[in-house]
């Protein structure tokens, strides 16, 4: 096989993105919005969650890893179409308005839109991320950057590992609530 480094770990998002998205197909909006429990986050947050790292992904990496020649900066799709203001929710979404930080209340008050519209935002940030991540050869994946918390230093290969862990532990996430709402969790059967 004569495929890179870089080219595997893209496969293996790809496949994590697209298992997001097929794990929301058949949802009804109620158990989209569903939160069995106080300390769990409905499916809806998850997926909004997940989409917007990976949309930060593809707006940010050009900035945290300036040594990449070929990434540019580019704007971020929650940003550029306004989601924020256009879906109603207010200001304080959490780091980066990804929800990241937000206590359980906060997450709970988060009045997402219907599932596809969430579902259509997240295919075209995961494309997005995709694309950018596809845009670097294996010798870049150890050219230094910083990471998405502002703290410590990463190479550019961490952005694929990192990105790669969140996502499956959210998708996991998921499976888990589509479990616990009496439907088929897993989607990669």
């Amino acid at each position: 096989m004569d495929r890179s480094i870089a080219e595997s770990l893209v496969a293996e998002i790809a496949f994590i993105h697209t298992s997001f998205l097929e794990a929301v197909d058949a949802l009804d909006d109620e158990r989209f919005r569903a939160r069995p429990g106080t300390k769990a986050p409905a499916i809806a947050f998850h997926l909004w969650h997940t989409a917007r790292w990976a949309d930060m992904l593809h707006g940010r990496l050009g900035e945290l890893a300036p040594d990449l020649e070929r990434v540019t900066t580019r704007d971020q799709i929650w940003d550029a179409r306004g989601l924020a203001q256009a879906w109603g929710l207010g200001t304080e979404l959490g780091k980066g308005a990804s929800g990241m930080g937000l206590d359980d209340d906060a997450s709970a008050a988060l009045r997402l839109p219907d599932r596809e519209e969430v579902a259509s935002y997240a295919r075209e940030a995961f494309t997005a991320a995709e694309e950018v991540l596809r845009s670097i050869a294996d010798a870049e994946l150890l050219l230094p950057t910083a990471d998405f918390y502002d703290e410590g230093d990463w190479v550019v290969l961490d952005h694929f590992g990192w990105h790669l862990t969140h996502a499956a532990r959210h998708l996991g996430m998921i499976e888990a609530l589509k479990g616990i709402l009496g439907l088929e969790g897993t989607v990669t059967v």
